[in-house]
């Protein structure tokens, strides 16, 4: 009788153990595949952003740019892709510093109102340098969604430029008034799959600015960096 007792526990042991397995099983392969599923790192990028902006003088009263031209270079990007992480809180990553960027120039329109007509001036020292920033967009895309499902990287991603110089504002006026220049922010879409493969993209956009008579246009370039010595 107790021989029979202990084959009867162990029975009950293994039927048990049996039904956690085959419970789990589904969920082991899963697991599995996921954590093996590595992360995607591109070769470093060496990426350039140029803004050139012209405006006429409009005699209405506003404080405007004649023209503005910036560059900012950031020295060393990479994109990455982590199929384990987080949706939400972002599986496309772009890794840099902060940009530095350089005025190429920046001239002031005059100023009119009424029959008077006045050429302002700037109220704050003009930088040198500026910084400028570099990330994934925030906002989710489609084919993002998509590839959670199937663990690639997306196909393409929109990518957002801004520059910061609220810390330093640039502000110009006259006697009729002031204005200060805001930050720039554009947002466009690359090829992250292929740039995950270490292959070079440029485009160009036009620029959208804040009175109907602005002209410009942002021209991109992500290009392989240059090759350490």
């Amino acid at each position: 009788m107790r021989i029979g007792g202990r084959r009867s526990g162990f029975r009950v042991l293994n039927t048990l153990s049996a039904l956690l397995l085959m419970g789990l099983g589904a969920d082991f392969p899963a697991r599995a595949v996921a954590t093996g599923t590595p992360k995607e790192i591109s070769p470093p990028f060496t990426a350039t952003v140029r803004l050139k902006v012209e405006s006429p003088f409009i005699p209405d009263g506003r404080h405007s740019l004649a023209e503005i031209s910036f560059k900012v270079i950031f020295s060393s990007v990479t994109f990455e892709f982590d199929p384990e992480e987080d949706p939400l809180l972002g599986r496309c990553q772009v890794n840099c510093e902060k940009g530095k960027g350089t005025f190429s120039k920046l001239a002031l329109n005059d100023v009119q109102k009424g029959e008077e007509r006045r050429s302002p001036r700037f109220l704050s020292p003009r930088p040198r340098e500026f910084s400028a920033g570099l990330a994934i967009e925030s906002e989710p895309m489609a084919e993002d969604e998509a590839s959670t499902r199937s663990g690639t990287a997306p196909g393409k991603v929109r990518l957002s430029f801004w520059t910061e110089w609220e810390a330093m504002p640039i502000r110009w006026g006259s006697e009729f008034g002031s204005a200060s220049l805001p930050d720039f922010k554009v947002v466009f879409e690359v090829p992250f799959r292929k740039l995950l493969q270490g292959k070079p993209y440029a485009i160009t956009l036009p620029y959208e600015g804040r009175y109907p008579e602005d002209k410009g246009t942002w021209n991109i370039e992500v290009r392989p960096a240059p090759k350490k010595k």
